[in-house]
């Protein structure tokens, strides 16, 4: 079973540049922005998100790892929130790396961070998905995920 632990400052410091480039492509693949904004805007988000980089409160950021002593193989960040309905985890990044997915890691992260959040007296967890993403939503339905909004667009010429 996947461990999560503490994403560290040097893992943060990798994490970020390639998070905001990955953020920026799935916008502009989904439609919502032009591709000469989409670094610049990803780049304001995290900033926006994440001002004080994994010291940020009430934002957690996990390396997934199989074994301790190899290199990560995902990473998660969710944000704690509270609201009348409690607790609330919502994700806003998720990833299992190329050379590891399909091999179950996914799915044991997702039981895992249900732990965690069972631990923290979480009543629900939230995430966004790029419409995209099959294999993404295809873990979510799996793991009991339900689609709660839905946004669709058209374009006209």
């Amino acid at each position: 079973m996947v461990q999560f632990i503490k994403m560290t400052e040097a893992a943060y410091a990798a994490y970020l540049p390639e998070a905001i480039k990955e953020y920026a492509e799935e916008k502009v693949k989904a439609g919502t922005w032009a591709e000469v904004e989409a670094l610049d805007r990803s780049a304001a988000e995290y900033g926006q998100l994440l001002p004080d980089g994994i010291q940020t409160k009430q934002h957690y950021l996990f390396s997934i790892v199989d074994d301790p002593e190899q290199p990560p193989v995902g990473m998660i960040w969710f944000q704690l929130s509270e609201s009348t309905h409690g607790r609330t985890a919502f994700i806003f990044d998720f990833k299992i790396e190329e050379g590891h997915q399909g091999k179950g890691y996914g799915r044991q992260a997702m039981e895992v961070l249900e732990q965690v959040a069972r631990r923290m007296n979480i009543k629900k967890i939230k995430l966004h998905v790029f419409a995209h993403n099959t294999r993404a939503i295809h873990l979510y339905e799996t793991t009991g995920f339900v689609t709660t909004d839905l946004h669709m667009t058209k374009t006209l010429n």
